[in-house]
């Protein structure tokens, strides 16, 4: 333990100093909040009483510290995550809370790190958007320890115990599989990132599962991912054009590479929706697609992020909540990208 400098009053940061914690630690256990343990409590009650602290009247009367949320993030780089994070900021804010955005870069070992050192940032809680299905067993492990309230955006493959907020993926390739069906499309095709990014893996299962369901005469289903290591977006998307047999459909997750496609096949020649149709797979439908009236599989960042966060604020008032997850839906927006009048 450290111990602290001589002086004429003792504050709340020496007596952080001496335990090795952090102040808005003792600040809650003195002011007896809910979130901090009893051990602690005991703890820093007995280092006040033995370092001699006793609080004026401006402490006593201070209201408490607005208290603060974190978001871990894998980027803020698509019109999905920023919605999202504009979700739970907006949330936040109407009850007076701080919002944190942790851009990990898509690290999980960044992701992890934070949630190893939780603690020295005062949080009430954490929201995690899961980019990566395959987390370690052990990887909420430390905030699960502390009983930090924690809500995730998408499931890891295990399960964790954890509140979570999900997209209804398959309800909206559902939509998807019975329109096309009505237009005897017999090959569609789905351009995907990662196999293990979570969201990517919900949209390709999802899709497999309206299929079987409602199309299954389908005559091929193609799920293609977008391989860094060959060259750019652009690049494998001109060799795909150039191929004699394109597939009915397309479905291009993220609206801006929707637009490079439709972008490439114009230069090329090609004609959507006349030679294959095309649906884009993302948020901000009006600022990213009105120039191509892409049709659009809408993924609700925003109402995920709001959603998201009440459930986080309710375990933060009620940390006895018993997990919960809520599934929203998902809106598919028809455009003459996917329209044939024939």
């Amino acid at each position: 333990m450290k111990t602290r400098k001589k002086r004429d009053k003792v504050g709340v940061q020496d007596i952080a100093a001496y335990l090795n914690i952090s102040a808005s630690t003792v600040s809650r256990a003195l002011n007896d909040h809910p979130r901090i343990s009893k051990e602690t409590k005991e703890r820093v009650m007995a280092a006040a009483t033995k370092l001699g602290y006793h609080p004026g009247i401006p402490e006593l009367m201070a209201p408490e510290k607005v208290e603060a949320v974190a978001v871990i993030l894998p980027s803020l780089d698509t019109a999905f995550h920023r919605e999202l994070a504009a979700g739970i900021t907006n949330y936040f804010s109407l009850h007076h809370y701080h919002t944190f955005i942790i851009d990990s870069q898509g690290d999980l070992r960044k992701e992890e790190l934070f949630l190893k050192t939780h603690k020295k940032y005062g949080l009430s809680g954490i929201i995690h958007l899961v980019s990566n299905k395959n987390l370690s067993p052990d990887f909420y492990s430390p905030a699960l320890h502390e009983k930090l309230p924690l809500v995730t955006v998408c499931e890891p493959e295990q399960e964790t115990g954890i509140s979570s907020v999900l997209p209804d993926m398959f309800q909206g390739f559902y939509k998807i599989v019975n329109y096309v069906k009505t237009l005897n499309i017999r090959s569609i095709m789905l351009i995907l990132e990662d196999p293990d990014n979570t969201i990517d893996s919900h949209l390709s299962g999802s899709l497999t599962d309206a299929v079987e369901t409602a199309y299954p005469e389908l005559e091929s289903l193609h799920i293609h991912y977008y391989d860094r290591d060959t060259g750019s977006f652009s690049k494998q998307i001109k060799t795909l054009l150039d191929k004699k047999e394109m597939p009915e459909l397309l479905l291009v997750k993220d609206t801006l590479s929707a637009l490079e496609v439709y972008s490439l096949a114009e230069r090329k020649g090609i004609k959507i929706p006349e030679d294959f149709l095309l649906v884009a797979i993302g948020s901000d439908y009006k600022l990213e697609t009105l120039g191509a009236n892409l049709s659009l599989l809408k993924l609700p960042g925003f109402a995920l992020g709001n959603e998201a966060a009440e459930m986080l604020y309710k375990q933060i008032k009620d940390p006895g909540n018993e997990k919960q997850s809520s599934i929203l839906p998902v809106n598919f927006i028809l455009k003459s990208s996917s329209i044939r009048l024939d």
